[in-house]
């Protein structure tokens, strides 16, 4: 990462923040680039990917555009600003978290962060899943307002509800049942879901490398990037 960042421009730091001033030349770490959002919103420019437990933003970088160097492609085209959190953690890593914050992995999967009421319909094999966050009680139950009516984890049977429906003219096998997630199966999702990001095409990486150094250097005209102040 030193090769990117010493690339950045510098500014004037007092070290001293007294009356007698003393200013050294630092590396502006909050400089900032990102892409332009018609590269990004162009499927043309790039494609899907799955991060791995072996990949690393250098690693990575290394296989699309042999240059570990080129991370910064990948980070900034998915608003990856923080790798140590905002990148998925590996199996290890992530093991070691949900130790941290819950005590132990047994304790995270026999422990619950919300309750579900789940919606499957199925039309010739298309299917679409909607979850709804429900109380594990009726609020009755909890003594905030009298609502037998109200749909809770317990209220619902253990068993898959069943049924037919008919939208728009087409019969939809709808299918409703409760879910309880644990916290460690919560954690696991939101890691998962840093998993896909967008690559920038290899082709692009000169073009895109040429206007990140214009930007450092001058105000010329660009296509894929633009400066944050």
């Amino acid at each position: 990462m030193s090769g990117f960042l010493d690339s950045f421009p510098t500014i004037d730091y007092d070290i001293n923040r007294g009356d007698r001033s003393e200013f050294q030349k630092i590396t502006n770490i909050f400089f900032r680039v990102n892409f332009i959002k018609e590269t990004l919103n162009d499927s043309s420019s790039y494609y899907l990917y799955d991060i791995t437990d072996s990949d690393t933003p250098e690693i990575l970088a290394e296989k699309v555009y042999k240059n570990p160097e080129a991370y910064w492609m990948i980070t900034y085209a998915n608003d990856i600003y923080d790798p140590q959190y905002d990148w998925p953690l590996n199996y290890i890593a992530f093991n070691k978290y949900i130790e941290n914050k819950y005590g132990s992995i047994a304790n995270a999967k026999t422990t619950y962060h919300h309750y579900e009421k789940v919606i499957e319909r199925n039309y010739e094999g298309n299917i679409t899943v909607s979850r709804h966050h429900i109380n594990e009680v009726p609020f009755s139950e909890s003594n905030l307002v009298d609502a037998p009516w109200y749909e809770s984890y317990s209220s619902l049977p253990d068993e898959q509800d069943v049924s037919f429906i008919n939208i728009d003219g087409k019969t939809i096998v709808q299918t409703t049942y409760r879910n309880a997630v644990t916290n460690y199966d919560y954690e696991e999702e939101l890691n998962n879901n840093k998993r896909s990001i967008k690559i920038i095409k290899q082709d692009y990486y000169p073009g895109v490398q040429q206007e990140f150094n214009n930007i450092l250097n001058t105000e010329a005209r660009i296509a894929y990037l633009r400066k944050l102040f």
